[in-house]
């Protein structure tokens, strides 16, 4: 029954708005082609996300109904897990260009944090925000991503107005919250590595310092932070903050992509299973 439930949903996934009344009649299937993309999808996922034959099961999914952008990004999703991003790009370009709504804000987030193609990411994400508006995507705005893209590219002026977009935004949101709280400990984080970058460093600490009033142990946070208090003299409380970011480096960014992906910036990171161990 659950992959009964499981495929009504894959089906109602690729039914979005902005699609054609052409494309969602296409979009039917017989009872028999139901069966066997419940069977293909079962099989699919007994098999192991990184193995072939998880390939060739939404290979046969797609045989059946090659307009589901669904499977074409569950196709894409375990290579780029496993860097394998060229290997990956047809599919996740096929599900954005099949349902642009729903995929490609995923495709520019992918972009930013896997395969490091700022600018393919940077644009991808203004085409979302001109077609669909501001959004969110994996737990973070758009303007967010965007500015990661730009503080990869140094161009760090843009990452910081982007930075602060996403921080109105997030006010606008959320505007019952405190402020430190409204927008995220990320962005805060971001915001002062972008300060530190324009040598802005009273304001970078600051940046850093509202982060650590919500992820008190933020290891990251308190190195940088160290780094620009070291800038500004103070020698003492930056050598003492440095060893505590030391002490606390387990505590790093807790994004759900850190087991793949080293963020921009990121100190500390928990890329392989076997060195956790």
């Amino acid at each position: 029954m659950k992959y009964l439930i499981f495929i009504f949903v894959l089906l109602a996934s690729c039914t979005g708005a902005g699609e054609s009344q052409v494309e969602k009649k296409q979009m039917l299937l017989t009872k028999e082609d139901s069966l066997k993309i419940e069977s293909y999808v079962e099989k699919a996922y007994k098999s192991g996300l990184r193995s072939q034959n998880y390939q060739k099961y939404l290979d046969s999914v797609l045989m059946i109904k090659p307009d589901s952008a669904y499977i074409w990004q569950q196709k894409a999703m375990p290579l780029y897990k496993a860097r394998k991003y060229s290997v990956g790009k047809p599919f996740l370009q096929k599900a954005a260009d099949l349902n642009p709504k729903r995929y490609l804000s995923y495709s520019a987030f992918m972009k930013c944090l896997f395969s490091k193609e700022y600018e393919e990411s940077i644009a991808e994400f203004m085409e979302m925000k001109e077609k669909f508006g501001d959004s969110y995507v994996m737990d973070h705005t758009y303007n967010f991503y965007i500015a990661l893209d730009y503080l990869q590219l140094n161009r760090f002026a843009e990452a910081k107005a982007f930075l602060l977009k996403s921080k109105e935004q997030q006010f606008a949101d959320f505007p019952d919250d405190p402020p430190h709280e409204a927008c995220h400990y990320m962005d805060w984080f971001y915001l002062g590595i972008a300060e530190m970058e324009l040598q802005n460093y009273e304001e970078a600490v600051r940046m850093f310092d509202t982060s650590l009033l919500v992820y008190t142990n933020f290891a990251d946070a308190m190195l940088y932070k160290a780094i620009c208090l070291n800038h500004l003299g103070e020698k003492e409380e930056a050598t003492a903050l440095y060893d505590k970011a030391i002490e606390n480096k387990e505590n790093t960014i807790n994004e759900d992509q850190v087991y793949y992906e080293i963020y921009p910036y990121q100190a500390f990171n928990r890329l392989s299973s076997f060195s956790r161990k």
